[in-house]
């Protein structure tokens, strides 16, 4: 069970071309010298299994994705282009908010 989810995350590595020097790249921006611009996530769900999320950070586009430990097939849960969510100053926060922290900061000086 188990090693087929490794299996299935190792080809998906493979794909993206995620493996440098013999160690995987997981949960942390890959170097430069690797020329690709993946970010991949690898977690547990309570349920046993697997939540994979791939970010490219050249495109600005993220996928998640659910493993399943049986078959080891990958479930693609969702997709989209993150550029315009990065670009937000402020969403579902609280008071202060950014913008009024940064006034006070902007005052005291």
């Amino acid at each position: 069970m188990r090693s087929r989810t490794l299996i299935c995350l190792a080809v998906l590595v493979l794909l993206c071309g995620l493996v440098t020097a013999g160690e995987l790249a997981v949960q942390r921006p890959l170097p430069a010298a690797t020329s690709g611009s993946l970010w991949v996530s690898d977690s547990p769900l309570e349920d046993g299994r697997r939540l994979l999320i791939v970010v490219d950070q050249a495109t600005r586009h993220a996928a998640v994705y659910h493993v399943d430990p049986q078959s080891g097939s990958l479930t693609l849960k969702s997709a989209r282009d993150i550029s315009s969510d990065l670009q937000l100053d402020e969403f579902n926060v609280q008071e202060p908010k950014p913008a009024a922290l940064r006034r006070l900061l902007d005052q005291a000086r």
